[in-house]
């Protein structure tokens, strides 16, 4: 297991960025490593982890598991920053939507060897990333096999109301107009007659979290659209790190190799 710090010049925010990639050791089809490893020639499966408002590109590595988990589950992580961008295209700052569903996994393949099958492909995120994963996932469901929300925003707008405290810029990110009733809105998305393939969704949350009620008004309608092939769960907790500490190896067994309660 490899731990990369990848900086480059994006040409979509004209500016250089950060981004850590976990990878796995190169392994034969029977799972021994590669005495050799320009022998290897793997495309690997990736999870593409979103930090949340005021994270970074280590947050996941500082404050979990996170490389014992990729190490378990032999697939690479990829984990870009994005400040407090709502991985959206601001309405005044980077175009961070752009650089995440674009340029992003296009320079990562072609630096690392990940695949782009669908099916090695997951979304994970937290609070803010949980957003700009269901976000991903519900606009291009083609790209994913599955994508787990921890705590996710789910409601731009509610969140602007209720948690104003936390986010008095969020304006910056979003107009008024664009937190309803357009593709930044979940909820517009998931409405959309689309073909959803078979992408599995779940979201998390803590009992006493901040977004609970968010989270729980949303649930209904992710339930509707894709039925059998979504997943609730509710764990004690509050909207901070102890709780995704504790989901976290849930939700990667979820992603990657399907069912919460089989860890």
């Amino acid at each position: 297991m490899s731990i990369h710090s990848n900086n480059f010049y994006s040409n979509v925010l004209r500016q250089s960025v950060q981004v850590q990639v976990i990878l796995p050791e190169p392994v034969n089809a029977v799972g021994q490593i590669l005495p050799d490893y320009s022998s290897g020639e793997q495309q690997l499966p990736t999870v593409w982890l979103l930090h949340g408002l005021g994270g970074d590109a280590t947050s996941w590595l500082r404050r979990t598991e996170i490389e014992l988990l990729a190490t378990q589950y032999r697939v690479a992580v990829v984990m870009p920053e994005t400040g407090r961008g709502f991985y959206t295209n601001m309405v005044h700052g980077p175009r961070y939507w752009d650089y995440l569903t674009h340029e992003l996994p296009t320079r990562m393949r072609y630096i690392f060897p990940l695949s782009a099958r669908p099916e090695d492909n997951y979304l994970l995120g937290n609070s803010m990333g949980g957003y700009g994963a269901l976000r991903y996932a519900f606009t291009y469901p083609q790209r994913f096999a599955a994508v787990a929300a921890l705590s996710p925003v789910t409601d731009p707008k509610r969140f602007h109301v209720e948690q104003s405290a936390i986010m008095p810029d969020l304006e910056l990110a979003f107009s008024p107009a664009q937190m309803q009733g357009t593709p930044a809105d979940l909820s517009y998305l998931v409405q959309q007659p689309t073909n959803w393939g078979t992408l599995r969704v779940l979201m998390a949350t803590g009992d006493q979290d901040m977004l609970r009620s968010m989270d729980e008004a949303f649930k209904p309608e992710l339930a509707a659209v894709f039925k059998d092939q979504f997943e609730w769960q509710l764990q004690p907790g509050h909207h901070d790190w102890r709780l995704w500490n504790h989901q976290l190896p849930f939700a990667m067994h979820w992603l990657i190799k399907g069912g919460w309660r089989n860890v």
